[in-house]
């Protein structure tokens, strides 16, 4: 018998990602990993020309149309969500499949979104969205959601 016996694994600890797994963008990997969100998206995905406009105030007033509920949120992210709500199909289509999955969450509020649902949004299968997001490496913030999270 080996005198360095294996490690035990937790089984609530092991998390199976599949299809009908949520995903979402999680914003405090960005604050921890030294990124500056609103540069990428200045930047990478070529949002200064409709987004270039400086807003006088740092949070609006939004009302969601689903509870009638006012909120204060992110004068940058609405004008965000706003853009790809409009664009979100073409920046689905083109580019990374990192960016084309961003691109997607971003347009639909960061509401977490099944690996199916989004496959369908940006024209690629499931099982390359689960393989690609659900594994240790982080892309863009993107994680899993799991029900006791």
């Amino acid at each position: 018998m080996s005198r360095n016996p294996r490690p035990q694994i937790k089984a609530a600890s092991l998390r199976r990602v599949t299809p009908d797994t949520r995903f979402y963008i999680d914003y405090s990997w960005w604050d921890e990993s030294h990124l500056d969100l609103k540069t990428y998206l200045l930047a990478r995905l070529s949002l200064g020309s409709e987004l270039g406009q400086e807003i006088a105030a740092d949070q609006i007033d939004l009302v969601d149309s689903k509870t009638g509920e006012v909120r204060r949120v992110d004068a940058f992210q609405y004008l965000v969500r706003s853009y790809f709500s409009r664009h979100g199909n073409d920046m689905a289509t083109q580019g990374s499949l990192v960016d084309a999955v961003f691109s997607v969450l971003l347009a639909n509020g960061n509401e977490p979104l099944t690996a199916t649902e989004i496959a369908e949004q940006v024209h690629r299968q499931p099982d390359l969205i689960v393989k690609t997001f659900g594994g240790p490496t982080i892309f863009n913030g993107i994680r899993p959601l799991f029900d006791d999270d």
